[in-house]
């Protein structure tokens, strides 16, 4: 299927599951992606964030021709009573995001990495979302874990933010990265979200070859913690 037609179908299957409002589709550059947002700043934004993590997951060996739709909305977005800045239907390949002002209350009850919602910030959360889709088309296992699926999430959100503040971040965390791929769990992952990721960033970085350990998560399970 050409990706014309994949973009048709997966704009048809946002139609049919979208909110009883109606939002502007955002001029964005970026084949064969879609963003719905009633406001202009937040969507060319949200355009940028995805331009920005397709060039970086493609210099790590990830195919990025994913179609997928993005729509920026402003209501605040759950996941199984949590409160979250992002959601991924890997069904339809749609991506929520709240929109930036929303963004912004959130963190006021729920501050992003124990920082400021800035709009860098913000974008992150795209990356985050975006790295999901990308990450579904790659793997080439059946039934990919959570816990890869979110270190990849995870260290593309991280590895795009700024150096200065990508930096700022960091040093309000003192955990190290983990030592291995058992310590690498969905139990860990669902206890602390955040250290999860700056440790999963930080094993990332700490990798003789991180290219060939993003494929390794694509390619293989990861070690059991037993």
């Amino acid at each position: 299927m050409d990706i014309s037609m994949r973009l048709l179908l997966v704009a048809l299957l946002w139609l049919v599951n979208a909110p009883g409002y109606s939002a502007t589709r955002v001029a964005c550059p970026v084949p064969g992606v879609t963003v719905f947002s009633d406001q202009a700043e937040d969507g060319e934004l949200a355009c940028q964030a995805v331009g920005k993590t397709l060039e970086f997951m493609g210099s790590q060996g990830f195919l990025v021709n994913t179609v997928f739709t993005i729509d920026v909305v402003d209501r605040p977005l759950s996941l199984h009573g949590t409160e979250v800045k992002g959601t991924y239907d890997s069904r339809s390949f749609h991506i929520e995001v709240p929109n930036f002002s929303q963004a912004q209350l959130m963190a006021h009850r729920h501050p992003p990495f124990r920082m400021s919602m800035c709009h860098t910030m913000w974008q992150s959360f795209v990356a985050h979302e975006v790295a999901h889709a990308v990450a579904q088309a790659n793997f080439q296992v059946p039934k990919p874990s959570l816990e890869a699926h979110e270190y990849i999430a995870y260290v593309v959100q991280l590895a795009t933010l700024p150096e200065a503040l990508r930096e700022q971040l960091l040093e309000a965390f003192d955990n190290p990265a983990f030592r291995h791929e058992r310590q690498i769990s969905r139990i860990f992952l669902q206890l602390a979200p955040e250290i999860f990721a700056v440790k999963a960033y930080r094993h990332y970085v700490a990798q003789p070859d991180p290219q060939a350990f993003f494929q390794r998560l694509l390619n293989r399970r990861l070690s059991s913690p037993h």
